[in-house]
């Protein structure tokens, strides 16, 4: 007991400390290697990736990013929520920006710690045979969790990837992948080349995928929809996701074709898909942590996460435009599921909108009589699969698997949807608002738009939608409204933390651009 006691005590402590101090020696915590004496210790850390996981594909890093992009704008008397992701007003030292990136190398000292000791565990034989190919899933779990992050970091503080500009110096992450309490602060990292970032995310996922693959092997009970557990169809997702980033794109079509065609998996359709938002379970959930009410009562922070968007049952912060209000098909289930009509009072005006609600709240995971807007995340569907299939194909020149990928997707959504017949930029651009249509809210906006090279300007027009309420464009913030980017605007990529700078002197001089 003792041995736990101080094992979440250094799980704790590390939590609090940030990536430039992230080996500084935690008064009173056990010394490297003292930690994990065997397989049960290291599924203790194991538990803390899922932990990871859960917190940073929920909240603020599933909606900021879709906040910044062109979905959204805010209503005025919203106190301000909502306006700085909007604006895109982030300073270097905006806590929006800041906290993740801080959380996300806070998090990776006790990844970094766990695999080094599940692998000193196995070179000193701690491991029996019969555990061993548990013990080497745990550790593909943790480097899975590892790579996410690292993903994250590189799809929101670097800039766009291209080729030319790879292996450049100072573009790339922060990489520490070794935990070293003794290093001195005159040796924290400075950035990486965006190569070297992929290369450890790439190398992550590919131990990974080879560790929880060989465990299926022995157990295929997880490799299926809805798995509170990490499968080898979720490890090819994000392998194809940082394919298509990086515009790998045979990768990306390859990890993606394997994930759209295996068995355990499909499209949700009709009602199935609708209830899905809400019930947290659906044929096409690749992977959906664990949570339940015990759990969301005391931990309210990691669950009630997207009622961002929508502040309060009968007020919200921000609404959908109508432009991307008007991009379903009459007939596209995703309408209802997504959006609801709210009649609603702003500065003491009567007016009506759709208001985003794609998570409506889960009753299994409330704590009161009332809706408390909890549902489990949902970060790997097979949808996005298809959508990284079809643009994929369609930049390797291939259209026919583009265009099969589109219309399998759009008959899984479109009641009597007929197929249709597109090639070249019709083609693409139907997969670009396929993509925004099927995935908003989910956070993927912003990087597809800087990845396409787009800017964009909000559509600031909507119309009386009730009798006797005012237009709800009449109530939008104009700042929000008058918010544009241009394309390859530098406020796509995030700025790196103005105290991570001060206090590491390899990062002077590696700031993005604009901050």
């Amino acid at each position: 007991m003792k041995m736990k006691k101080i094992l979440y005590s250094l799980l704790a402590a590390g939590l609090m400390l940030t990536s430039c101090d992230m080996d500084v020696k935690v008064p009173g915590a056990l010394e490297q290697g003292d930690a994990i004496q065997n397989i049960e210790g290291l599924r203790s850390f194991r538990n803390q990736a899922y932990n990871i996981l859960r917190s940073t594909t929920t909240g603020s890093w599933v909606t900021d990013p879709d906040l910044q992009a062109d979905y959204y704008i805010g209503l005025r008397g919203n106190g301000g929520r909502t306006s700085r992701q909007i604006q895109g007003a982030y300073l270097a030292s905006s806590s929006e920006t800041s906290g993740k990136y801080q959380s996300a190398y806070s998090n990776m000292k006790n990844l970094n710690f766990a695999i080094a000791e599940g692998n000193r565990l196995i070179e000193e034989g701690a491991i029996s045979a019969d555990e061993m190919v548990e013990a080497n899933r745990y550790i593909g779990e943790l480097k899975f969790t590892r790579a996410y992050l690292y993903y994250y970091l590189f799809d929101h503080y670097c800039q766009p990837y291209s080729a030319d500009k790879g292996d450049t110096e100072g573009l790339g992450c922060q990489i520490v992948t070794v935990y070293n309490p003794s290093i001195p602060a005159s040796e924290y990292p400075g950035r990486s080349s965006m190569n070297a970032t992929l290369k450890v995310i790439n190398d992550d996922l590919a131990d990974a995928y080879t560790a929880i693959k060989a465990y299926e092997a022995t157990d295929a009970s997880n490799l299926g929809a809805s798995a509170s557990y990490l499968n080898s169809a979720t490890v090819r997702a994000l392998q194809a996701r940082v394919a298509l980033l990086s515009r790998d794109f045979t990768n990306a079509y390859n990890y993606a074709k394997e994930v759209t065609e295996t068995p355990g998996f499909s499209l949700a359709t009709g009602q199935d898909y609708i209830d899905m938002w809400t019930t947290d379970e659906s044929s096409e959930l690749l992977f959906v942590p664990f949570a339940n009410a015990s759990e969301s009562a005391q931990t309210a922070s990691l669950f009630n996460t997207y009622n961002y968007i929508s502040e309060y049952p009968t007020r919200v912060n921000c609404i959908p435009t109508m432009y991307w209000l008007a991009q379903y098909d009459d007939n596209d289930i995703r309408f209802d599921a997504f959006f609801n009509p709210l009649i609603m009072t702003v500065d003491a005006q009567p007016t009506a909108a759709f208001t985003f609600n794609k998570y409506p709240g889960n009753p299994s995971l409330n704590t009161s009589q009332s809706n408390d807007y909890r549902n489990k995340a949902k970060p790997f569907r097979l949808s996005e699969q298809y959508l990284i299939l079809a643009e994929a194909a369609y930049e390797l020149n291939n259209g026919s698997a583009a265009l099969r990928a589109l219309n399998d997707l759009r008959a899984a959504r479109i009641g009597g949807y007929q197929d249709v017949t597109l090639s070249g930029t019709a083609l693409r651009d139907a997969i670009r608002m396929e993509r925004a249509i099927e995935l908003i809210g989910e956070g993927f906006r912003l990087s597809d738009l800087r990845r396409w090279g787009l800017g964009f300007t909000r559509y600031d027009r909507y119309g009386v939608m009730a009798s006797g309420t005012v237009d709800v464009a009449d109530l939008f913030v104009l700042q929000d409204v008058h918010t544009t980017y241009v394309p390859n605007d530098y406020r796509y990529t995030w700025p790196i933390p103005y105290d991570e700078i001060q206090v590491c002197n390899a990062l002077k001089g590696q700031q993005n651009p604009g901050y």
